[in-house]
């Protein structure tokens, strides 16, 4: 064989040109990978309803959706991104349930199989940080804790600000670790990070709101007192 030789291609990710080595097929296929999925996060969610039902004080729909966003975004950061963060020079090659998660989703952004310096980073300040504060967020609201509002401003603009720049640096190298078939690119990697747009970005004006109300309330109190 001739120095020239091309290698053939053993992995089905783009670009697909790019070595992945260790990788191994997954045993889990896309509609076991997405029930995997879909089931933990239905346990989440139950879990969030035990604990709103125990909450100090009632709380409204928008809280209790909240406590359940943030509780599923601890599980997701902590759990599934840590394993990502803690494995990612193995995980191509690894024969584990969370691997075939992540080889699943990596046909819609194969960074996360060639332990992308960007990716790694990003998703370790996720799971470090946004998971924890998400736990924090929830305990907040359903502790009536005065830390609520903070937390989740600071919890939903981590978020976002880390999927503006995940979605972002794809897009500017016009989405080359992308698989461009529909199921991939706008099931996987628009639709499922949709999500840490559109909520992260309601939470932050909502507790920007919120923050800005109670500041003004004690502004005018201690106008007040001063006066009298």
């Amino acid at each position: 064989m001739s120095a020239n030789t091309t290698a053939p291609v053993t992995h089905p990710y783009f670009p697909r040109d790019h070595p992945i080595p260790h990788y191994v097929p997954s045993q889990l296929n896309m509609a076991e990978a997405l029930a995997t999925v879909g089931g933990s996060v239905a346990v989440l969610i139950v879990i969030s309803g035990i604990l709103v039902g125990r909450a100090r004080t009632p709380l409204s729909c928008k809280d209790k959706f909240v406590v359940a966003w943030m509780l599923v975004c601890a599980g997701i950061h902590i759990v599934l991104e840590g394993y990502f963060v803690f494995n990612n020079k193995s995980l191509a090659g690894m024969q584990t349930v969370m691997a075939d998660l992540w080889r699943e989703y990596s046909h819609s952004d194969s960074r996360y199989l060639t332990s992308d310096p960007f990716t790694v980073i990003m998703e370790g300040i996720t799971a470090v940080f946004d998971g924890p504060l998400a736990i924090v967020t929830a305990y907040g609201i359903l502790a009536d804790s005065p830390i609520r509002y903070a937390a989740q401003l600071v919890t939903s603009l981590a978020q976002l600000y880390g999927n503006v720049l995940y979605m972002g640096t794809n897009c500017i190298e016009g989405f080359r670790y992308s698989n461009p078939a529909p199921k991939y690119f706008y099931g996987y990697f628009v639709l499922m990070n949709l999500p840490w747009i559109i909520i992260p970005t309601y939470l932050c004006i909502d507790a920007t709101n919120k923050i800005y109300r109670g500041m003004l309330i004690a502004q005018r109190a201690t106008t007040v007192k001063k006066s009298n």
